[in-house]
């Protein structure tokens, strides 16, 4: 049987509903084992009060929202008994992850744990509990802060995809930002999946996160060959690419027959990104972008299968 792990219990692959697949709800970036590389200001990402999210996350689903990927690991403000608060409290299920950040913000213990060390302290969250509690994690996250996958976020990455492959949960990626205009084709999608595939990972249960932020079509194009998803994860940040431009990759990757490997959302991570605060909150991408993909030529069906079908698929997991 197929379930989908959430923060409030398991629940059927077809209940999920619409879903953003890389969002934040509860973290802090100042956490960090090196939180004396990170400034303490507004940049940062910081989410540390409930209530203003529980607002947001009403606002999401009063646009049609029922489900959010949370992406933060140990290391920098998870706290999955908050994310189980805020979901009872909103309706909206939430899938917590499991997994490693950069390396900034990776645990104290990880920095000399060894790789076995490593894969098991993910499959104690994955299948016993998290962050003090009994409640289990749902998808793993390997993340790079620099142009190689090396060193420290190396061993990382395998503990992930040994995790992984003794749990069937899938992975999902982070690049961070300045890293990507140093890589060709301005992803670390591709040297990910090559790690993954050598310790046996099937492309398939891979997500390539923050494909739209400095983005090449023919090296998405190449990802989604493979068979990873490709997800645009920032739609609403412009200072990486405009919207308009994103729905022309995604139209791109569509007609050449990938539209069931999209997955979309919108990374809030930070208060100046939610709407109390003068940002765009978590219900732009609904509200906004879904009626430019529409006039793009995306019919509903289309819509549904990146934002409801091709989530339920990803996320689902086999139990015994």
């Amino acid at each position: 049987m197929k379930v989908i792990r959430t923060v409030c219990g398991d629940i059927s692959p077809a209940e999920l509903g619409v879903t953003q697949t890389h969002e934040h709800l509860c973290c802090d970036q100042r956490l960090g084992p090196s939180r004396e590389d990170f400034p303490s200001d507004s940049t940062q990402m910081v989410l540390q009060e409930p209530d203003l999210i529980v607002e947001a996350l009403g606002e999401f689903r009063e646009a049609g929202g029922r489900a959010i990927a949370e992406m933060t690991v140990a290391g920098w403000g998870r706290d999955v008994g908050v994310l189980r608060d805020i979901s009872a409290r909103t309706g909206v299920h939430v899938i917590a992850t499991s997994g490693f950040y950069v390396e900034e913000c990776i645990p104290a213990f990880a920095r000399t744990a060894s790789i076995e060390e490593l894969t098991e302290f993910l499959l104690q969250e994955l299948t016993e509990g998290a962050d003090g509690t009994d409640i289990r994690t749902g998808i793993l996250k390997s993340g790079v802060g620099r142009p190689v996958i090396e060193q420290l976020e190396r061993r990382c990455a395998i503990a992930v995809a040994r995790a992984h492959k003794v749990t069937g949960v899938p992975i999902t990626t982070h690049t961070s930002g300045a890293a990507r205009f140093e890589i060709p084709g301005g992803n670390l999608g591709a040297q990910h999946l090559d790690l993954f595939e050598a310790e046996g990972v099937d492309a398939g249960r891979v997500i390539i996160g923050h494909n739209d932020e400095n983005a090449d079509i023919r090296f998405l194009l190449s990802l989604a060959r493979r068979g990873a998803y490709v997800q645009f994860d920032v739609i609403g940040k412009l200072h990486w690419l405009l919207d308009e431009t994103r729905v022309e990759l995604l139209a791109r990757l569509a007609d050449a027959g990938h539209l069931d490997q999209l997955l979309l959302s919108t990374d809030r991570c930070r208060l100046t990104e939610l709407k109390v605060k003068g940002g765009p909150g978590y219900d732009h991408l609904l509200r906004n972008f879904l009626p430019m993909l529409a006039q793009a030529g995306f019919d509903q069906a289309a819509i549904d299968r990146m934002l409801v079908a091709n989530p339920a698929r990803i996320l689902a997991i086999d139990t015994a």
